[in-house]
């Protein structure tokens, strides 16, 4: 799977991360390419595709909705929502359907015309024939994915005063894409992610897009035909709803991502949104607007956008064995797979010893969490060099 072009020097991090914890030389990790001695045989690790395991004050911050929520299984079974992804050839085709599918639940848009909160409240109340907006496609999106086993998270969007018109605050989305390996950013009131290089990109890479390079190299995709649009095409009917008149795809729904709220909870249904934890990303795109005063990530790009779901491995020499260490930050984990040499996939312990044998070793893993979705896949290999001390 190609790998965004955006995409972090996790090794170069971590690296980082353990000379800030005063980690020695011998206590270290294997880095790819190193080359060390085991058995009086030389051995190289030849490739180390792992995504890493992070720990942070935004990762401390989250709390994500549980396996044993009976709401979430009342969710995906009454809306039948196996049945509304099955046709998705991959997962992200899966998660495009769901959004959708959240999309066009909606049959009136507008001031919320009762106080229906979380998921299922706000569909038996669409039902019923109310009301709703931007936040309420959002609180429906986030629990959707829940149910599915999939992480999606809200975000709270301002635009600054100065910039084109309409809505000065929207509710989006972003999914996590064990597919890609990224937070994807699923906008559910316009059903759209945006692409750059057949990547789609998350909402910080996507204001980067917008308000620094003009959003040139980038194409808008909609709803599940994946209609593509350009700049150049906005503004872009999305629906007519009574009362409210048509609802367009323009400059002003996509200002609004001059601020972006991270809001750290997806237990929507029983907590709702938790605001007084959220982190925002502002800088000089939002000099002059005022809006709510929260803890500013120092570094947007990375920050917010810690991976979850991952196999993050770790590999040291220990006697005649390359001794392995795998991380995760999985909500709802189960268990972790791992297979070695294209052999069969067995859960693993998180920790356990690798015997190599002459030639290349390939050494995979991934987790896998209650409601049986699999992360990314993560690749080790090591290879002998056939010399001896």
């Amino acid at each position: 799977m190609k790998r965004p072009q955006s995409a972090p020097s996790w090794t170069f991090l971590l690296s980082l991360l353990m000379a800030t914890c005063g980690a020695t030389a011998e206590e270290a990790p294997l880095r790819q390419g190193e080359t060390i001695t085991l058995s009086a045989k030389r051995w190289t690790l030849i490739k180390l595709d792992s995504l890493p395991y992070v720990e942070s004050d935004y990762t401390k911050r989250f709390k994500f909705d549980s396996f044993d929520n009976p709401k979430l299984k009342a969710l995906r079974q009454q809306y039948h929502l196996d049945e509304v992804v099955a046709p998705g050839k991959d997962e992200f085709g899966r998660q495009v359907l769901l959004l959708d599918w959240v999309n066009h639940r909606f049959k009136k848009f507008g001031r919320p015309s009762c106080e229906a909160k979380g998921a299922l409240e706000v569909l038996q109340a669409i039902d019923a024939g109310n009301t709703f907006f931007c936040a309420q496609y959002g609180d429906v999106l986030v629990s959707a994915s829940a149910s599915m086993g999939w992480i999606d998270r809200e975000l709270a969007l301002r635009r600054p005063n100065n910039v084109w018109h309409g809505s000065t605050e929207h509710t989006s989305t972003e999914i996590w894409s064990n597919q890609f390996s990224k937070w994807v950013l699923f906008d559910p009131t316009f059903s759209m992610y945006v692409e750059k290089d057949g990547v789609p990109l998350n909402a910080y890479e996507f204001r980067e897009e917008w308000f620094v390079r003009d959003a040139r190299d980038v194409t808008f995709v909609m709803d599940k035909d994946r209609k593509r649009v350009h700049k150049s095409d906005m503004p872009v009917s999305r629906a007519r709803f009574a009362g409210f008149g048509d609802l367009s795809f323009d400059p002003g729904a996509t200002a609004v991502y001059a601020f972006i709220g991270y809001i750290p909870n997806t237990d929507l249904m029983n907590s709702g949104p938790e605001y007084g934890k959220m982190f925002i990303t502002r800088d000089s795109i939002c000099d002059g607007t005022p809006w709510h005063e929260r803890k500013n990530p120092a570094d947007p790009v990375h920050d917010p956008y810690f991976p979850i779901n991952q196999a993050s491995l770790q590999l040291r020499p220990t006697g005649d064995h390359l001794h392995v260490t795998i991380r995760t930050m999985t909500p709802n984990f189960k268990t972790m797979r791992v297979r070695l040499d294209n052999g069969d996939w067995k859960s693993s312990p998180d920790s356990f010893d690798w015997t190599l044998r002459e030639g290349t070793n390939r050494l995979e893993a991934r987790s896998v969490n209650q409601f049986g979705v699999e992360g990314p896949v993560s690749i080790a290999e090591v290879r002998s060099e056939n010399t001896t001390r």
